[in-house]
């Protein structure tokens, strides 16, 4: 969905985006179930503000184990569009910015990509790993068996080990 800039008013326009399976992310995962809401409102002549809520649930793998998570995906976001001309923009070198500057977009074209929007506020809502549960056990490295279901089936007997000349040693 895109959004012409010069089409927006000074009125709160509002959109509702249901779609399922609309965002792929890297790796396969999915996002189902999708519904962003939108508001969008011009400031002034260069400034649109847009604001909005995203909701929906991702279809991923437990980082531990492997098996399947369907995870819930929630979040708020407000971004300030501007189509300032190229020599007003300010000069990219690295400078304390305030929150409001970090959250600005600055448009080569006049119109918003809410589709590209979107999808980033569900790569900034990713949580950095993702367990079934809490207490995943995972799988074992050395036979390959989910310890969430089943037991270890390694041997005991660890003189194969590099360190099993260690437990020889003693500790006086």
């Amino acid at each position: 969905m895109k959004l012409a800039f010069d089409k927006i008013t000074a009125k709160t326009d509002q959109y509702k985006i249901v779609k399922g399976n609309w965002c792929r992310l890297e790796g396969g995962d999915l996002v189902i179930d999708g519904t962003a809401e939108i508001a969008v409102r011009r400031r002034d002549d260069h400034t649109v503000q847009l604001t909005g809520t995203l909701a929906g649930r991702r279809a991923t793998v437990c980082d531990r184990c492997g098996e399947q998570v369907r995870q819930k995906l929630n979040c708020d976001f407000e971004y300030l569009v501007t189509t300032l001309p190229e020599e007003e923009l300010p000069e990219l070198r690295e400078v304390q910015c305030s929150d409001e500057e970090a959250n600005t977009l600055y448009l080569g074209e006049p119109e918003i990509d809410v589709e590209a929007i979107l999808r980033e506020q569900v790569y900034l809502a990713l949580p950095l790993r993702t367990l079934c549960s809490e207490d995943c056990k995972g799988i074992c490295a050395g036979c390959g068996v989910g310890l969430n279901s089943d037991r270890c089936r390694c041997p005991s007997d660890n003189s194969n080990s590099p360190f099993a000349v260690l437990a020889s040693l003693s500790t006086k």
